[in-house]
């Protein structure tokens, strides 16, 4: 992995997912690079203020091109604006500044999408705990929110899927506008969005698939397991046992985590870090996985230093479909990193190739 800032693995790590959502090196440079240049303390405000400078400095560049009358040059400008200002977020502890911080991902989003060739439509899926989800949702061309609209761009549309990217428990609007925390039992959310997929009269109902990106590499095959109606599941990032990789990383003081400690807590929703490591025991895979009997992919880099490949191998071994399938990406051919992250293009290609293909948009390979 590219280490922007030397010696940083998390910083490093936030600056190459924004490059993988599509920002770029150069406008994130002019603001960073007195960060690199500090010295080997990061300094969390700084980083803070940095992201809101390069997000600004595209909303203004966005605003001259929407006068000049560039519709699509703006509303690109905003859809980046929007990915730099949640790479900052993610890194900055809950209070006043990351609520700012969050709220003008939200603007910058809303101000891209209303500027789009294609459409994107949004809308409440109702929550089984009394709170909605709200999600955006393109009904013809693929778009998702925020950073992941960066991660899969227009590529299942291209290949004539559909795709509802929606903000669950524990990430997203819900985490943050609502307090709603992440929970174990993600087939409760999954089957609510399954139900809500199945009222449209544009959606298939036999071909519903489901991905999931980094914990998602948990909630993904979790809602598959116990909720039949979904017909495909690939993890992009393995999980097997989300509290042993945390208890892990607590006791070792690990440097070589995507997120800070203070994470943990406020997505599971507790006041102390040891309650964290207590309830996050639940998000593990090992009763799901023999329930999964759907096709399988799952995607890992072979030198991801959040999740190590013999979780990958466990979570892979335990499934119970027939048709699975683990892609390792090695040091040697790139992609290797968490995600892919180091060069996510391959792997990205590969997933929605793989799901059109299992959702019969494109066809099988020959046996």
């Amino acid at each position: 992995m590219f280490y922007y800032f030397p010696d940083n693995y998390r910083w490093s790590s936030a600056f190459t997912l924004a490059l993988m959502a599509g920002g770029q090196l150069n406008q994130m440079d002019r603001w960073l690079a007195p960060l690199r240049e500090a010295g080997p303390d990061p300094d969390p405000e700084a980083w803070t203020k940095a992201w809101d400078s390069i997000t600004e400095e595209q909303s203004s560049h966005a605003a001259e091109e929407l006068a000049r009358g560039y519709r699509q040059a703006a509303g690109a400008r905003y859809f980046r604006a929007a990915t730099y200002y949640l790479t900052g977020e993610r890194q900055t502890p809950p209070g006043p500044a990351k609520m700012h911080g969050y709220t003008e991902v939200l603007g910058a989003f809303a101000r891209g999408v209303e500027l789009m060739a294609k459409p994107i439509e949004r809308v409440e899926v109702e929550s089984p705990d009394g709170h909605s989800a709200r999600v955006p949702h393109p009904v013809r061309h693929e778009r998702s929110f925020a950073i992941l609209y960066g991660f899969v761009g227009d590529q299942f549309s291209r290949r004539g899927i559909a795709c509802l990217i929606i903000d669950t428990p524990g990430t997203g609007e819900p985490l943050r506008l609502r307090d709603v925390p992440s929970r174990p039992d993600y087939e409760v959310p999954t089957a609510a969005i399954v139900d809500y997929l199945q009222q449209r009269p544009d959606i298939d109902p036999d071909r519903i698939g489901l991905l999931g990106i980094s914990l998602g590499g948990y909630y993904a095959p979790r809602g598959a397991a116990f909720e039949k109606r979904v017909k495909a599941c690939a993890a992009w990032g393995a999980m097997w046992d989300y509290g042993l990789r945390w208890q892990e990383r607590w006791e070792t003081s690990s440097t070589t985590t995507s997120v800070p400690f203070w994470q943990l807590p406020w997505v599971m929703g507790t006041d102390t870090m040891e309650a964290a490591l207590e309830r996050v025991r639940q998000w593990t895979l090992a009763d799901a996985m023999p329930h999964l009997i759907q096709p399988l992919l799952i995607v890992h880099g072979e030198h991801d230093r959040n999740v190590p490949v013999a979780d990958a191998e466990a979570a892979f071994a335990a499934a119970a479909s027939k048709d699975k399938t683990l892609r390792i990406f090695t040091v040697v051919e790139g992609g290797s990193e968490h995600v892919n992250a180091d060069d996510p293009d391959p792997a990205r290609q590969l997933i929605v190739d793989w799901f059109a293909q299992r959702l019969g948009t494109m066809p099988m390979p020959p046996a």
